[in-house]
């Protein structure tokens, strides 16, 4: 029986950021689309579902505190989780983040792409 392959949403408007990370997830055995901001973001979840969203928090159009604001309004896809992914690190950043719904918050300078796919490893449980 194949394992799940777990699904990525990585809402990321760096594109050279967004390919780096996107090579090392997909290395690491996940299925990664990219969305540029936020709306393209809401747009992709019209037909993808995935198991963890990776949100930066500044973004053109939807940023990603508008884009958690958006997602509280969709109760199917409240399973979702999603993670701020940001070089903001006040303290005021990180609890407006958490106050419009995400479920965690990921400082970017602390993470090479590996140590990133080994964190998202273990919070979707992942052995």
């Amino acid at each position: 029986m194949a394992e799940k392959k777990y699904k990525i949403l990585m809402v990321e408007d760096e594109p050279d950021l967004a390919e780096i990370y996107t090579l090392e997830l997909g290395m690491s055995g996940f299925e990664v689309e990219v969305a540029k901001d936020g709306a393209l973001a809401l747009e992709k979840l019209k037909t993808y579902t995935p198991d963890f969203i990776l949100l930066d928090l500044l973004m053109p159009e939807i940023d990603g505190y508008d884009f958690l604001a958006k997602m509280k309004n969709h109760p199917a896809r409240k399973q979702i989780l999603i993670y701020a992914w940001s070089n903001l690190t006040q303290k005021n950043h990180i609890a407006k983040a958490n106050e419009v719904g995400a479920d965690g918050f990921l400082i970017k300078s602390d993470f090479t792409p590996k140590k990133l796919a080994d964190k998202i490893k273990e919070i979707l449980k992942i052995k």
